[in-house]
């Protein structure tokens, strides 16, 4: 990459031009002020000189005054020449260029020797001539020298430091911009793996190189996720496939009476309605993953939907002999954000879950209760459980344990839990009952819960 097309090395070369004319603009004011102070000084001084020609009482006095002044003044100091209607030049120098009112003239222009680099003079029309005086500038001169030697002296040194300073910082941030370039370039050419190397400091750079490390994670995570989608599908959903398949190959042969037709029919209806709640299933945890249905999240008792969900699911658990239990508060309002079929959903998969894996005569106790800092649901069982290992496991899509392949489901219920709860920023973890299992899910409550 072209030097000059570096971001930090540009901003460093337009922050040391911004410094000089800084510094330029600062000294310029400065010496402009010091030096009209100075030539207020001067203006004075020639005032009060012309002032006391004025004084005089007859031109003969002026003259005789002029010519003893003219031969006792050193010219490199002050300047007289008087121009009479008639009669000789008086002056102290061979010659003055004309002048009207105040004005500098350069000693170059002034015919003599050992003259100053620069006077201010004035010219006024005084008795039967014209009179010029003029002051020597030189402390003015000799303060320009001064200033620009200050400007140069203090300017370079600083300019120096900081130019070396900034091209030190513009390298290190060059470093992390290349690292974080190289970083997406690998990304985009799909090398999931690319990481921006750990950065020193935590300054904006840093703090980009960190957020697309992020950003590599989640893309990485959710290609790991469609690929493991993928390879579930097509394991999960391959037998109940070619079992329709088969079905309907032996109801195309029209083989047996109408009854085995019959049942031949059911058995293929009910693997068509599995693999369509699957996919539904799917569908639903991906739309869900997306956020496409906050915009229907509003203020709702949790309470109110826990006890819906368990009253609906009293009878079922009735006839399957196991004890459905609810413990929450009537009197409390449980408020929370979010949809209402969603934690609905929720609810209902994990007694569904209670239900197909805890034995018959077993518990499964629903509870809501209140914390210093969340509003906790806890659905507890006394079944088999889930062992440690694989509890993260069993919140991916289609993920079933050994024991329960035999049984019907499609391994998306936690899955579908997982994502609900993600979704509502609620924390759910899967804990050991001894036996049996406790889901945990912690609300956020709202803040006029």
């Amino acid at each position: 990459m072209r030097p000059w097309r570096s971001t930090p090395l540009r901003l460093t070369g337009i922050l040391v031009l911004v410094f000089i004319a800084s510094s330029l603009a600062t000294f310029t004011t400065a010496y402009w002020v010091v030096r009209s102070t100075f030539d207020a000084a001067l203006e004075d001084q020639l005032r009060q000189i012309v002032d006391s020609y004025r004084a005089m009482g007859t031109a003969d006095e002026l003259l005789e005054r002029l010519r003893l002044e003219a031969s006792a003044t050193d010219p490199s100091t002050t300047i007289l020449d008087y121009l009479p209607d008639r009669g000789g030049r008086i002056s102290n120098v061979n010659s003055f260029p004309p002048v009207s009112g105040f004005a500098i003239v350069s000693g170059d222009a002034v015919g003599g020797e050992d003259l100053a680099d620069s006077y201010l003079a004035l010219s006024i029309r005084l008795s039967r001539g014209q009179l010029v005086v003029a002051n020597t500038r030189e402390q003015v001169v000799e303060m320009g020298e001064i200033f620009a030697t200050v400007f140069l002296v203090g300017l370079l040194p600083t300019l120096a430091i900081t130019a070396a300073a900034g091209l030190v910082v513009a390298r290190g941030a060059n470093r992390k911009i290349d690292a974080i370039r190289d970083a997406l370039a690998s990304l985009t050419m799909g090398k999931l793996e690319a990481r921006v190397a750990p950065m020193e400091g935590s300054d904006d750079l840093a703090q980009i190189g960190d957020a697309v490390n992020r950003m590599a994670v989640a893309q990485e995570a959710s290609i790991a996720s469609l690929r493991q989608v993928t390879a579930d599908i097509a394991h999960d959903l391959k037998t109940p496939i070619q079992r329709v398949a088969v079905l309907l190959e032996r109801l195309s042969k029209d083989e047996g009476s109408k009854a085995q037709q019959d049942a031949l029919i059911d058995q293929a209806l009910a693997e068509t309605d599995r693999i369509a709640k699957t996919f539904q299933a799917l569908l639903q945890i991906a739309q869900i993953e997306g956020g496409a249905v906050q915009d229907r999240f509003s203020v709702l008792d949790l309470g109110e939907v826990a006890t819906g969900i368990v009253e609906l699911y009293a009878a079922a658990a009735e006839e399957t002999g196991h004890a459905l239990s609810l413990d929450v508060d009537p009197a409390e309002r449980f408020d929370v954000e979010g949809d209402r079929h969603l934690l609905g959903q929720v609810i209902a998969n994990l007694l569904e879950n209670g239900l197909r894996h805890v034995p018959q005569g077993g518990r499964i106790d629903v509870r809501l209760s209140r914390t210093a800092k969340c509003i906790l649901l806890s659905v507890a069982d006394n079944g088999p459980g889930i062992p440690e290992y694989e509890r993260d496991s069993v919140l991916r899509r289609l993920y079933r344990l050994e024991r329960s392949r035999t049984s019907d489901g499609s391994g998306l219920g936690l899955s579908l839990v997982s994502a609900v709860c993600d979704l509502h920023g609620a924390a759910l973890t899967l804990k050991d009952n001894a036996p049996g299992l406790i889901v945990d899910v912690a609300f956020s409550p709202t803040r006029r819960d």
